[in-house]
């Protein structure tokens, strides 16, 4: 065993106090999660413990302190880290289900990415497939904008969800749309620093933002769900539109102006790749950027029908939950 899976393996005995010697042995359907800290990770695994699923979360060291609440919830956590090949077996034993919601988060750069959207979710892939009792992979992709060649990360995407596919293992693949949460709870300090929230791009793009209650409601509602089992699924909100209409929309709970400010792609270009000594993610935080407020749009009738996502929240429903109104 690597040195690497040796130090994982006593970090989960010492650190989060999991019982290895339970790991792989639970009757029930196990769920393991990789990517369980993240922000719709953690509403994931808090609606399967809600539910009364047994669910499993990698957690790397530096993520412990986010993974309290989850062992409160009753999750099992297992030491480990999506680019170590030996935590992943450990922690794929006897799992059911397996769903990766990985991210390259703040590190755009080139290898966290790479890592974060193809290399690593491969690796899980074939820990899962090792592991011989997963019945279902979960993949968590990205709703692509009309055009998205031009996009290095989509490509990463593409590949992972083409490895997927071929892989003779039974998956969904999700594709979720932007979220209210990186609008709302990420915009508010922009707009209160700078009095304004800038959008990459043009005017008139439209956008299908969702709730991350309802993300995470996809993916439950995907788990032996034999009509989700060997598709992708485009994943939107129950409003498609543009980037000044949602900020007019959250203006209006939140009780200040947003204005909308357009940043012209080219310059944003220049500057990201101006920062890059500084900041090594700099082109990438850019790119993301610019990919985000693209023309992003899907039809969820199948979608809603099969996942069962009815009664989808709105930005104004989910606005006035956020701030208590």
């Amino acid at each position: 065993m690597e040195v690497r899976s040796i130090r994982y393996l006593w970090y989960t005995f010492a650190h989060l106090r999991c019982n290895l010697a339970t790991v792989g042995e639970e009757e029930c359907p196990v769920i393991f999660i990789v990517g369980g800290t993240g922000t719709l990770g953690q509403t994931l695994v808090r609606m399967l413990r809600e539910q009364g699923h047994a669910v499993r979360v990698l957690v790397r060291p530096a993520s412990l302190g986010k993974a309290e609440p989850l062992r409160a919830l009753g999750a099992q956590l297992i030491g480990g880290d999506i680019r170590d090949a030996g935590s992943l077996a450990i922690a794929c034993r006897g799992a059911t289900h397996v769903i990766c919601t990985t991210s390259a988060g703040a590190d755009r750069r080139e290898s966290a990415r790479r890592m974060a959207e193809f290399a690593g979710p491969i690796q899980l892939l074939r820990a899962a497939q090792a592991a011989g009792t997963v019945r279902q992979f979960l993949f968590t992709s990205a709703l692509f904008p009309r055009s998205p060649v031009g996009y290095r990360f989509v490509w990463a995407k593409l590949m992972a969800e083409e490895a997927i596919q071929q892989s003779g293992m039974p998956y969904t693949i999700l594709r979720p749309g932007g979220l209210f949460f990186e609008l709302v709870q990420r915009g508010e300090p922009i707009v209160e620093r700078f009095g304004f929230f800038p959008v990459v791009g043009v005017p008139g793009k439209r956008t299908q933002m969702l709730g991350m209650h309802d993300a995470a409601r996809a993916f439950v509602n995907a788990l032996d769900n034999p009509a989700a089992l060997n598709r992708t699924f485009e994943l939107g909100g129950p409003q498609a539109l543009t980037f000044a209409a949602f900020c007019t929309i959250w203006a209006k709970v939140w009780g200040r102006p947003v204005p909308v400010r357009y940043l012209p792609v080219g310059l944003m270009r220049s500057l990201g790749w101006a920062l890059q000594p500084f900041n090594p993610s700099a082109p990438g935080i850019i790119e993301l950027l610019e990919f985000s407020y693209e023309e992003m749009c899907c039809d969820m009738r199948e979608t809603s029908r099969v996942l069962r996502l009815e009664g989808m929240q709105t930005l104004e429903e989910y606005c006035r939950e956020y701030y208590g109104r």
